[in-house]
């Protein structure tokens, strides 16, 4: 519980700092732990803003190489509105609060490997145990095997997934991005 909190800590004070401006487009991060990403985000960048059109402009974002700290730094600094990672790092920043659940635009039934027990931010009162968030089993993330943007450009490995984070700069925007990666 000190680490998430510890970690909670250093996310919060990135964020601080980090600001609300200055960020152009819509980005999408992409970190593989079993292969390297990059030889598909030109083609999927492509892919994307034909089916989205000239608004918003998209920006695939790739990690050649996977690394736990290169995740906590992506997500601290608040600068993608989807990320793309292996199923255990979704579901540990799911956990802790970092994702914004999706069942109110993705059908539960369909993508029950994303759903899992999460925190989310309590609007009202504090959560069970005093503290902000309260957890919550709801579909956190998408499998890329599920992506036809994906199946599409031959990169769909059964263990990514794709999340919002909550710093995602418009959360609708982000929900409909991943919609198109979807269809």
């Amino acid at each position: 519980m000190k680490r998430f909190w510890g970690l909670a800590a250093i996310i919060s004070l990135i964020f601080v700092l980090a600001g609300c401006g200055g960020k152009d487009g819509f980005t999408v991060f992409i970190i593989d732990n079993q292969g390297n990403p990059s030889t598909i985000s030109e083609q999927l960048q492509t892919n994307l803003q034909k089916k989205l059109g000239e608004e918003p402009k998209v920006e695939i974002i790739t990690s050649a190489m996977y690394d736990v700290q290169k995740i906590m730094v992506e997500y601290a600094a608040g600068e993608h509105d989807i990320f793309i990672l292996p199923e255990n790092d979704m579901k540990q920043y799911g956990q802790n609060g970092s994702n914004i659940p999706l069942d109110d635009v993705f059908d539960v039934k369909k993508y029950e490997r994303g759903v899992f027990e999460g925190s989310i931010l309590v609007e009202e009162g504090k959560g069970d145990d005093g503290s902000d968030m309260k957890k919550e089993t709801r579909l956190y993330g998408i499998p890329l095997e599920s992506m036809q943007m994906f199946k599409d450009v031959n990169y769909a490995p059964s263990n990514l997934f794709a999340t919002i984070p909550l710093s995602a700069a418009n959360s609708e925007e982000s929900k409909k991005v991943l919609k198109a990666l979807t269809e």
